[in-house]
């Protein structure tokens, strides 16, 4: 399992370059771009695989393997980081100056061929998954290590820094978030690339480094890589992620308004919308749209036929309900809606031939939007299912119908 955890980093690289591959083939605006990226996803995804530790421990195929893949893989790190500066070059973001192309292949095309040369002539050996040099060799080999760090640290601070300096001048948004996962990714890279420093010091003194990649440096280049993807990818999930909280959104509230749109349909059964869908309640994010809409519709239209039930001492019931089941000011309103509510839904279910006080008007919102009047509509079934609330209202509805329908002695006439 851990082999295969080694290779983690190159499917990162690997996810990164397919990914540009899709939106290159897909149409861009900045196409020299998408394909550097795309290059240099592969590339990584390259040197990620040959220089995992499992990789190294192939000798016993072929002597010279372990160091032609430490080769190869090296190599083909510094050809994958060559494409971050041509990145930014292409898109021509604004200072500090960049580097001509003219003057960044002449850069990368010295240090390969400097870092190879220097490897080769090493005569670097290989045991257990180490490079061994002896003599004048360990100079050499510290000498391609430090060539190596040195351009790696230059490639990535050349795409760091107008990249972070062009993040800080945007708004929120997808392209912002995916700027600084890329801006984080490179950070982390610049540690990594820095890390090298330590081969440099283990070959002076010892005589030896690791063939492939140490658990210290697959880890940084793991967070690198996923933090690399994930950035330049922000334009998909982003917009995955903002429509499943949509739709977590839209799910809650249409469960939140379930005990009011209950209570009102049990009372106006006609105000419900058969649409001949089926009974589940987990549906698509338009779907759940709708449905939310269609019970806010299915609402509003008990509210209309619930306006003849209220009692005409509606004020006095809402007033004794807020005495009884005291809440902060910001629930107030929600609260003696919810009272009134209760209590017209009672009169409407002790007598439903009663005709109320139409005076009383229920603080329905007017003129805003299905947002709105959702988040005012979950407040009010919120404070509906307090407990004790209805059956507060019930009991004191119960008493004074009771009282009006009560037969009157001679006297009081």
């Amino acid at each position: 399992m851990s082999d295969l955890l080694a290779y983690l980093p190159a499917v990162a690289a690997l996810w990164l370059g397919c990914y540009e591959l899709r939106l290159l083939r897909g149409g861009s605006d900045s196409p020299f771009a998408v394909r550097y990226l795309c290059r240099f996803g592969f590339c990584m995804a390259a040197a990620m695989a040959l220089l995992a530790a499992p990789t190294m421990y192939l000798e016993r195929l072929w002597p010279w393997l372990p160091q032609l893949t430490h080769l190869l893989g090296r190599e083909m790190e510094m050809a994958g980081l060559a494409f971050l500066p041509l990145t930014v070059i292409e898109i021509g973001l604004p200072r500090p100056r960049l580097p001509t192309v003219r003057l960044h292949i002449g850069v990368t095309l010295s240090a390969v061929v400097l870092c190879a040369v220097m490897f080769l002539c090493s005569g670097v050996r290989t045991r257990h998954g180490s490079l061994l040099v002896e003599g004048t060799g360990a100079v050499l080999l510290a000498s391609s290590d430090t060539v190596f760090t040195g351009y790696s640290l230059w490639c990535l601070a050349v795409f760091l820094v107008p990249v972070h300096r062009f993040a800080r001048g945007l708004g929120p948004g997808a392209l912002r978030t995916g700027l600084r996962l890329i801006t984080a990714s490179v950070t982390v890279g610049l540690v990594w690339a820095l890390w090298g420093v330590s081969s440099i010091v283990t070959v002076a003194v010892d005589n030896r480094q690791s063939a492939g990649l140490d658990p210290v440096g697959r880890t940084l280049g793991l967070c690198c890589l996923v933090l690399g993807v994930l950035g330049g990818t922000a334009g998909a999930w982003i917009s995955v992620t903002t429509e499943v909280r949509r739709w977590v959104r839209t799910y809650r509230t249409y469960r939140a308004l379930e005990p009011l749109w209950s209570a009102l349909r049990a009372v106006s059964p006609g105000t419900a919308l058969d649409l001949g869908w089926p009974p589940a309640r987990l549906f698509s994010l338009r779907r759940s749209e709708f449905a939310l809409y269609r019970r806010v519709i299915e609402i509003r239209d008990g509210y209309l036929e619930l306006r003849a039930f209220v009692p005409p001492d509606a004020r006095a019931l809402s007033e004794a309900a807020l005495a009884r089941f005291p809440v902060p000011p910001a629930g107030r309103a929600a609260m003696a809606e919810a009272a009134v509510i209760a209590a017209a839904l009672e009169l409407a279910g002790i007598d439903p031939g009663a005709s109320g006080d139409h005076g009383v008007a229920l603080a329905y919102p007017v003129d805003c939007s299905v947002e709105e009047e959702a988040a005012w509509l979950v407040q009010v079934a919120e404070a509906f299912t307090v407990t004790g609330l209805v059956e507060h209202m019930r009991h004191r509805v119960g008493r004074s119908a009771v009282d009006r329908t009560a037969p009157r002695s001679p006297t009081e006439y």
